[in-house]
């Protein structure tokens, strides 16, 4: 589910996603996914299922950025496996990119930038404005500038968002509701209206 994917940005290719992903877009924050591929460069961006996707987040990789099933990214997150520019050679727009990977049902709070060469652990959390390189273990809860163990998380004691979507969960009804009523009134020519008398 792609809330106004009018305002998700995909930029590149080698780019997929899995199933039962929601990604929630908006105008004044906007999801951007991008890869690059040139002469030096090929990025590849892989979404695992059941994950979750915040507005303003932005994933760009110019190697590898592989992100679990069920996780949960926050508004305004950065993923990033380059520096974009050298440290010396401002001109190098490699810079020496590093793959990231992130775990299944990993938890990345708000406004937190994941740097290069970066590896997260299954069901770990990092803290609303983090700033993370290096590894970081599974169950582990890390925050902070650099991010720093905070405390251990007891192992086997998680539910999943892929929960969410199994047999006995409601979610998905849920949602196909919302959907229906939120597009109920739509027509083809409250479409032409909106093109030339948006509302404000």
């Amino acid at each position: 589910m792609i809330l106004n994917p009018q305002h998700l940005k995909i930029f590149g290719e080698n780019i997929s996603i899995g199933d039962y992903a929601t990604l929630i877009c908006s105008s004044d924050k906007k999801i951007d996914i991008s890869t690059w591929q040139t002469d030096k460069l090929n990025g590849s961006i892989s979404l695992g299922s059941y994950i979750l996707i915040s507005p303003g987040t932005s994933i760009r990789s110019a190697e590898s950025i592989d992100i679990g099933d069920s996780t949960m990214i926050a508004s305004d997150v950065v993923i990033t496996d380059s520096d974009w520019h050298g440290i010396y050679d401002r001109t190098d727009y490699v810079a020496t990119p590093k793959p990231v990977k992130i775990h299944k049902n990993v938890w990345i709070g708000e406004r937190s930038i994941i740097l290069k060469g970066t590896q997260i652990g299954e069901n770990s959390i990092i803290g609303a404005g983090s700033v993370v390189h290096g590894d970081i273990p599974p169950n582990s809860v890390y925050a902070g500038n650099p991010a720093k163990e905070v405390k251990k998380l007891d192992e086997g004691s998680f539910v999943t968002r892929e929960e969410l979507f199994n047999d006995s969960s409601t979610y998905l009804q849920d949602l196909n509701i919302i959907e229906e009523n939120m597009l109920g009134n739509n027509s083809f020519f409250g479409w032409i209206k909106s093109i030339f008398w948006p509302k404000k």
